[in-house]
């Protein structure tokens, strides 16, 4: 039996899989703080008919994910200041420590997952997630894209449009993309939730332009073959074709790319591409 976590900054989702890769319906708990998330999570995975044989970890970072490092499995310098400096993996390790705990961000896990349930074979996948925060994460050839650490594509910085004075909600860069173009940036411009407005206020208009900023950059770098976009902002409804007629314009047919709705999608899994790319990390370590 395999345990699932998606730990996301509003919500933590948890569900298991069976030896087939079987998933289970999936059970939310709100993002919380450590002293009252963690036990909860720990009681569902307690509480399974079957003992863990193994336990996988997508959570919001950023994350010390190099198993050298003394920090190792730690989360650092998130935002969220509860959850700042917490030892993630030692929580799960003290009360599970005979099976194997993969831990990596939510995005890359995404990533994996998406890579995985691909209907055509690609080599390599982009995911971006946009919603409370933006992050990325690359897969190619199976493999996620991890170095000295992880990607943290949310904090690539963007040309601020001429008709936006908003410098941005990160508190650590002005005019980075997720600053600029995550949910929380809506409402502090405008004193309003994204869901609440029309996809023809200005707004959406701005935010495709960083968007497709970012993913040029992404293009030029790392040439995916596909490009998936999730998270909340990404689900209202027509902002994705407004992505890809910003992107077309700032690529300008320097690159060849495969055809827009095809290179710029939504995720296939619906809601659930970190936790099928969870079970797909576990079933590679075998």
């Amino acid at each position: 039996m395999y345990g699932l976590i998606e730990a996301g900054g509003t919500k933590f989702v948890l569900a298991h899989a069976n030896a087939k890769g079987e998933l289970s319906e999936s059970v939310s708990l709100p993002t919380l703080t450590p002293d009252k998330t963690i036990p909860e999570v720990i009681a569902y995975f307690q509480n399974l008919p079957e003992k863990l044989t193994g336990l996988a970890i997508a959570s919001f970072g950023p994350l010390e994910i190099n198993p050298l490092n003394k920090k190792y499995g730690y989360i650092t310098s998130t935002p969220k200041l509860a959850w700042q400096n917490y030892n993630f993996v030692g929580a799960f390790k003290s009360v599970f420590p005979n099976i194997p705990i993969v831990f990596d961000t939510d995005v890359n896990l995404a990533a994996l997952g998406e890579y995985y349930a691909a209907e055509a074979k690609l080599g390599s996948v982009l995911y971006l997630t946009v919603g409370t925060g933006i992050g990325g994460g690359y897969v190619h050839s199976g493999k996620i894209l991890n170095a000295y650490g992880h990607p943290e594509m949310g904090h690539i910085l963007v040309t601020p449009n001429p008709n936006d004075k908003f410098t941005g909600t990160c508190p650590f860069h002005k005019y980075c993309l997720e600053g600029m173009a995550a949910g929380p940036s809506i409402k502090a411009r405008l004193g309003i939730n994204g869901q609440d407005l029309d996809i023809n206020q200005p707004i959406f208009a701005i935010l495709a332009n960083y968007l497709a900023q970012a993913l040029l950059a992404y293009t030029v770098i790392l040439r995916p073959e596909a490009i998936k976009l999730g998270g909340g902002v990404m689900q209202k409804a027509n902002f994705i074709d407004l992505v890809r007629a910003n992107f077309a314009k700032r690529l300008n047919n320097y690159l060849k790319t495969p055809n827009l709705t095809e290179y710029i999608q939504l995720p296939k899994l619906n809601g659930r591409s970190a936790l099928y790319g969870c079970l797909k990390a576990l079933q590679n370590l075998e």
